[in-house]
C-alpha cells in the first residue's frame, strides 16, 4: 500500500512539473522564422502573412522572413543555417526538392524544429526525411485532373494546341503536370479532344517579364493554341498579358493557372482566365506556425496534413469565389506596405 501511495505521488509530482513546464512556456522566447527565395513575390507575400499573423496571434514577438531576394536556394539554406547560428528554434522552410535535405540534417543537430508546407515531402511508407519533423500540402494530382476537366469541357469540339508551363521541376509542379496529362488522355472518353494537341511541357520561371516572353514564344510557334495550363504562381498574368501582345482576345486562350493573389483575381474578374487554382497559401503558413507552437511546447502534431486548394472561377461562392479571395489579398497589401 505504502508503495502505491509512493508510486501514486511520484507520478503527481511528474505531473505538475510538466504542467509547471507548460506554463512557463513563453513564445516571446522562441524565435521562428520563414525561409524563401523571391521574398517580395506575391505568392510568397501570401504565405509569409499567414506565418506572421499566426505567430502574432500566439505570442511569438520573434518571428520574421529570412532568405533571399533572389532565386538562389543555396542563399535560403545559408540564412537557415545563420537563424539557427543566432538561437533560432522553430522554422518554415520553402523547399521543393531534395537539395534540402542537407540543411535539414544541419537544422535537426542544432535543435531547430522545421516544417515545410506546399511541397510534398511524406514517404509511402508514412515517414519524413530526417530533419523534417512535419509536412503539410494539398494535393498536386487532385487539382492537376481538377484543372483537366475543366479545360476539356471548355474545349470540347474544338481544334487546336494546348501549352503546360511549369515554374521549375519540383515535386509538386510535376505532379500536377503529370496528373492534368493523365486526366485529358481519360477525358477523350468523354469529350471530344481529338482535334487538339498537347504541347511539350515548357519552363516559364518565376519572374513576370521573362516568363511573358516564353509564353508569347510559344503562341507565335503554334499560333493554333487555344488552351494553356501554368503551374506558376504568376502563369494567370503571364499567359493572359502573352494572349494580349499576340492580338487573342480576352478568353480566346483558355487559361488556367495558379493562386489567388489580387493580379489574378484581376485576370479572372475580367474574362482573360478561365480558372484559378487557389492553392492554401495563408491556410498552410498559418497552420505551419500552429505545429511549431504545438511542437515546442512538448505536444504531438501529425507528420503529414492533408489540404484543400479550391478552384476559383468568376461565378464562384465561398472559397471557389473572388470576394473570398480578395479579402486575404487585402490583408497582404495592408500588412506589407
Amino acid at each position: 500500500m505504502k508503495k502505491l501511495f509512493a508510486f501514486a505521488l511520484s507520478l503527481a509530482l511528474v505531473l505538475v512539473s510538466f504542467t509547471a513546464l507548460a506554463e512557463d512556456f513563453n513564445p516571446a522566447d522562441y524565435p521562428v522564422a520563414i525561409a524563401q527565395g523571391v521574398m517580395n513575390h506575391p505568392v510568397h507575400r501570401i504565405v509569409q502573412l499567414g506565418f506572421l499573423k499566426a505567430a502574432q496571434e500566439l505570442g511569438y514577438t520573434n518571428a520574421r522572413v529570412i532568405g533571399t531576394e533572389g532565386t538562389d536556394p543555396a542563399e535560403v539554406y545559408s540564412a537557415c543555417d545563420d537563424f539557427a547560428a543566432e538561437g533560432g528554434k522553430g522554422l518554415m522552410l520553402w523547399a521543393g526538392d531534395d537539395s534540402a535535405f542537407p540543411t535539414l540534417n544541419r537544422m535537426a543537430a542544432e535543435g531547430v524544429v522545421v516544417g515545410i508546407a506546399h511541397f510534398k515531402f511524406v514517404k509511402e511508407d508514412g515517414s519524413l526525411p530526417d530533419g523534417l519533423s512535419f509536412n503539410m500540402a494539398c494535393d498536386p494530382v487532385l487539382y492537376g485532373k481538377q484543372s483537366a476537366e475543366i479545360m476539356a469541357k471548355t474545349l470540347d469540339g474544338k481544334e487546336g494546341s494546348l501549352a503546360i508551363t511549369l515554374n521549375t521541376k519540383n515535386i509538386t509542379e510535376n505532379a500536377a503536370d503529370d496528373s492534368f496529362r493523365a486526366e485529358w488522355e481519360a477525358l477523350g472518353a468523354t469529350y471530344n479532344l481529338a482535334g487538339i494537341k498537347v504541347l511539350d511541357t515548357e519552363m516559364e520561371g518565376g519572374v513576370m517579364d521573362e516568363a511573358t516572353a516564353v509564353n508569347l514564344a510559344i503562341i507565335q510557334a503554334n499560333p493554333d493554341i487555344i488552351g494553356a495550363f501554368g503551374t506558376t504562381g504568376n502563369s494567370p498574368i503571364t499567359w493572359s498579358e502573352a494572349a494580349t501582345r499576340a492580338g487573342k482576345a480576352d478568353g480566346e486562350i483558355a487559361i488556367i493557372g495558379m493562386d489567388a493573389t489580387e493580379g489574378n483575381l484581376d485576370a479572372l474578374e475580367s474574362g482573360k482566365v478561365l480558372a484559378l487554382v487557389a492553392q492554401p497559401l495563408y491556410q498552410e503558413a498559418y497552420q505551419i506556425m500552429e505545429y511549431l507552437d504545438k511542437v515546442l511546447r512538448g505536444e504531438e502534431v501529425p507528420l503529414w496534413t492533408d489540404l484543400e486548394a479550391p478552384i476559383v472561377t468568376k461565378d464562384g461562392e465561398g472559397p471557389n469565389g473572388l470576394q473570398f479571395h480578395r479579402d486575404i489579398a487585402a490583408q497582404v497589401e495592408t500588412f506589407f506596405k
